[in-house]
Parts: structure tokens; sequence; C-alpha cells
């Protein structure tokens, strides 16, 4: 007598199309087989086959199971209070929205994996501000999830930018050591970081960088290369003169008027891309040299030696104006403006006016105003009609509609405007309540 399971299983390796199914054994298994019913033979064959299954493992034991079941994580052990949760949510199109979620990180609240979710596919806030309010389990959750792998890019980049402020700051304090750590970091570090390090040494160039200049002209990266050839040239000494003697030569200034003549590019520069727009010996001359230095060398001014290297090429242009951008002195970041009611009424009226509403200035206004400030709506402003030009192709009548049109068009977005600002004052004015409420 075969197993009724290995019956069912060489029925089903030929088919029910070309197969009978087997007719069950006598006994109490196949009486219950036989009590099976189902509306096609192949769903027959596996409900008997389920059944036959069952039996089949009845009274054996259990196999120890390859892996451990998870560990069950534990609840949040402080979730995001219920009455803030729908604030948040309308608050996730606003200027307003990560502020809110400094103030849920401040307090030390987390959010589920459902509602990171939802703030993260509704609003594309920088994953750093979200994955941080995740609680146990919903990291563990989204582990696999883009926004875990976006947090992690994120964080590394972090990370990387805090090393390079480092560094900045032991190239600062001592020249000679901070220049080996740079050529340590750059024999270690990816294309990616080394063209970083080309940016900041671009800054902040020290003497002590030759070295790491000098090994970089055998890197990979034909770019890489070419930017380390012309740093070389930013530092004093033999190939600064020879690029500084060769100078007149490629530049010719002629009272007040400048062009450029052809020239030998020094070896020391390398060999130039053919058919490159952003390169050429011209490029390579100008960019191997400071800006300060160059307009000390030719005796003009920065403008006037601008406006004659994009008059020759625009990319020569931005060139010089990346050169002399880089020279020029960080400006101290300024503080934020004190904003007032009479800032939105003004920039309201221009959207009357202009009918441009200026989304940087809404941002500006929604985040620094005080939320209990009081915004009166527009008033319409009367309709003056505009004088039409003499060559319009619109007839009196259809320019006088047109300008009615426009200016009932521009009344209708200045009130939009009112009402988008006043809603997320009055948003954050809630959120402000609640908190305190929770305090």
């Amino acid at each position: 007598m075969t197993s009724p399971l290995k019956d069912l299983a060489a029925t089903a390796l030929r088919g029910t199309a070309r197969a009978e199914l087997p007719k069950p054994d006598s006994g109490p298994l196949g009486e219950a087989l036989s009590r099976v019913s189902a509306d096609t033979p192949e769903q027959l064959l596996l409900a008997r086959a389920a059944l036959a299954g069952l039996h089949a493992r009845a009274g054996k034991a259990l196999d120890t199971a390859q892996t451990p079941p998870p560990t069950m994580l534990p609840p949040a052990a402080r979730p995001l209070p219920e009455k803030l949760w729908p604030l948040l949510r309308q608050l996730r199109n606003s200027p307003a929205f990560e502020s809110a979620l400094r103030d849920v990180l401040a307090k030390e609240w987390t959010l589920s994996a459902a509602q990171v979710l939802e703030l993260y596919t509704g609003h594309q806030t920088p994953t750093t501000a979200l994955w941080p309010l995740l609680d146990e389990r919903g990291k563990a959750v989204l582990d696999a999830h883009p926004l875990h792998r976006a947090w992690e890019k994120a964080e590394a980049q972090a990370q990387w930018e805090a090393r390079l402020d480092a560094l900045q700051e032991a190239r600062a304090a001592d020249p000679t050591a901070g220049a080996a750590q740079t050529l340590e970091l750059w024999k270690e570090t990816n294309a990616d970081g080394r063209r970083d390090l080309l940016d900041m040494l671009e800054r902040q160039l020290l003497p002590t960088d030759l070295p790491l200049l000098q090994h970089a002209e055998k890197d990979r990266s034909a770019e890489v290369q070419r930017r380390a050839r012309m740093l070389q040239g930013h530092l004093p000494g033999p190939l600064q003169d020879e690029l500084l003697a060769l100078l007149p030569q490629a530049v010719q200034v002629q009272q007040d008027k400048i062009s450029f003549k052809p020239f030998d590019l020094p070896e020391a520069l390398g060999k130039v891309k053919t058919g490159a727009y952003d390169d050429s010996d011209l490029h390579r001359l100008l960019g191997a040299l400071p800006f300060s230095l160059l307009l000390k060398a030719l005796d003009v001014r920065g403008e006037q030696l601008l406006q004659a290297a994009e008059k020759k090429h625009w990319q020569l242009g931005h060139q010089l104006r990346a050169q002399r951008d880089r020279e020029r002195p960080e400006r101290a970041a300024k503080a934020p403006p004190v904003l007032n009611a009479g800032d939105a009424a003004a920039w309201l009226k221009s959207i009357q006016e202009k009918g441009q509403r200026n989304e940087m200035a809404l941002d500006l206004l929604a985040q620094s105003l005080d939320p209990a400030t009081k915004i009166a709506a527009p008033e319409p402003l009367p309709f003056a009609l505009a004088l039409r030009p003499k060559d319009s192709h619109h007839p009196p009548t259809a320019w006088e509609e047109r300008q009615k049109y426009s200016h009932a068009e521009r009344q209708a977005e200045a009130e939009a405007a009112w009402r988008s600002l006043t809603e997320i004052l009055r948003l954050r004015r809630e959120w402000a309540r609640v908190l305190e409420d929770l305090a």
C-alpha cells in the first residue's frame, strides 16, 4: 500500500488532465479523503493533499527552527502625543514643518514607521530630520527602505564634512602638519573625496601642499590632474615666475583694450583636452595664477578682465569669476531680519501691483513672524488702465479687457497669499498652545 500523499504528488506531476485522482484507501484517512469536495479536479487534489499532509505529520515532534524567532521590540517609550499628530500632518507642506520636527526631537518624542512614511511621501523633508524621530520598531520596519539608505548617505556626508572642517582647522593651526594630514587623507579617499579636497585647497592653499599637488599629477582622473597642475602655479616658485613671464605675450593690454594672442603652453601645465569647451591653453594659463596676481601683472581692473574673458568664451569668464570669488574673504552670515505685520502688508501689496508671488518671501514671513501677528486682508486696489503701446496688436477695447483681467488676477493672487500666510500662523499658534498644555 503506497502513501496517499505520494499518490497525490505523482498525479500532480502528470497533471489532472492526463491522470485521474487516486481513489482513497479504506480506513479513517481514506474515509476523510472521500468526504473532501471541490469544484475542480485541481482544487480537489490540493485539498486532499493538504489533509494527507496533516495526517502524515500527526503525532510527530516539530523540527527545530533553523533561526530563532525575531525578538519583539518594546513599544515606544515616548510616542508623539496624539494631539500633535494632526497638527504635524497639516504643517508638513508649510515652511514651519521643519521647525515643528525640531520641537519633536527636542522633546524626545518618537514617530512610528507609518507616521514617518506618511510625512516622507507627503513632503520631501530631508531624511536627516525624519530618521532620528523613528522609534526602535519603526527603524526595524524601515531598515531596508530607501529612507534608511538616504539617511545613511546623509550621515556619511555629514561626517565627511565635519572631517574636512577639522582638517581646515588643523591646517590653519599648523600648516606643515595640516598639509601632511591632507596628503594622507588624499591617499585613502575616493574620487569624490579627492575632488572635495581640491575644492578645499583652492580656498586654502598652503606652500606645504606642493607634495600633494605633485602626487595628484598621477591621478587616474584627467580633471584632477589638470586642477592639480594649475594649482601649483598659485604657489610662489619657478612655475609661477614662468607663467608671469609668459602672461604679457598671451594677454595684451593696449589703451584699456584687452586682447588674447597665441602662445606656447608650458609643459608643466599638461596637455589640453582636444575639443573641450572648458579647457584650452588660455584656460590653463589664466587658471594657474591667482586672480589678484593676474590683475597686478596686467595692471587692469577686475571687471575689465572678466568682460574680455567672457567675450573670448563664456566659460573662460565663468572660470575667472570663480577664481575671484574664492579669493574674497568669506562674509559673516547675516542674522535673519525681524519682520512684522507691515512687512507682510508690503509683500501682499507688491503681489497686487506686480502679480509676482515670491515663495521665498512667504517662507521667511511664515517662519519669522510672531504667530500672534494679525495681518489684515489686502484691500483690492483701484483699477488703473495702463497706456497701450503704439505697436500693440490688441485693439483698445481688447486691451482694456485684458488689463482688467490681469488686475483682477493679481488681486486674487494676493488674497490667496494672505490666506496661505494666515493659515500657517494659525497652525503655529495651535502647535505652540498644545506644546504649552503638554509641558
